[in-house]
């Protein structure tokens, strides 16, 4: 597989709340993998806030979830609340990915990693040959921090090369990302 292809996400959606989780049910995912920072909450915000905690909570009804975070295991513990997590992940690394579907006893192939950055989220999820990798919109880019942004520089190559090689995959699953960048 070309390089670049792993950098293109199973879908694109705005946010966390737009993504079709009756489909993911459907498609036999039983765990959602969340990013902490610019996919819950920013990364200057210190804790989840109700609206995200009790959305998050409502899907435990069908799915295991794990917020999977590069962030500190001080800044996570704080930010999740109650929820599992593994922090200092170093994605897209998949070492603590590996790790977390053994704490929750599941496998690729039943799982969802959903984050705002190609180079962490969709590259790691797809070196961790996670079943479904969704891209979410940074929800405040200008809180990310020094080394995210390196992450961005380097995936916006990669989707240079994704428009001029698959521009319709291009439109569909990465262009209004883009926008927000």
């Amino acid at each position: 597989m070309c390089l670049y292809k792993k950098f293109i996400p199973s879908f694109y959606k705005k946010t966390i709340f737009d993504i079709d989780y009756d489909f993911l049910k459907k498609q036999g995912i039983t765990t959602l993998f969340f990013d902490l920072d610019n996919t819950i909450i920013p990364n200057n915000i210190p804790y989840i806030d109700e609206k995200s905690y009790l959305f998050l909570k409502s899907l435990l009804s069908d799915f295991k979830i794990l917020i999977l975070s590069n962030n500190s295991d001080e800044r996570v513990k704080k930010a999740s609340k109650d929820f599992l997590f593994e922090s200092l992940c170093h994605k897209p690394l998949i070492k603590k990915t590996k790790k977390a579907l053994k704490r929750v006893n599941s496998t690729p192939s039943c799982t969802a990693s959903i984050g705002d950055q190609l180079f962490t989220d969709i590259f790691g999820g797809c070196r961790a040959k996670l079943k479904y990798r969704i891209l979410v919109s940074p929800i405040r880019i200008s809180s990310d921090a020094t080394r995210t942004t390196l992450g961005r520089k380097i995936a916006s190559h990669y989707m240079r090369i994704i428009k001029k090689k698959q521009i319709d995959i291009y439109k569909e699953r990465l262009e209004q990302y883009a926008q927000t960048l």
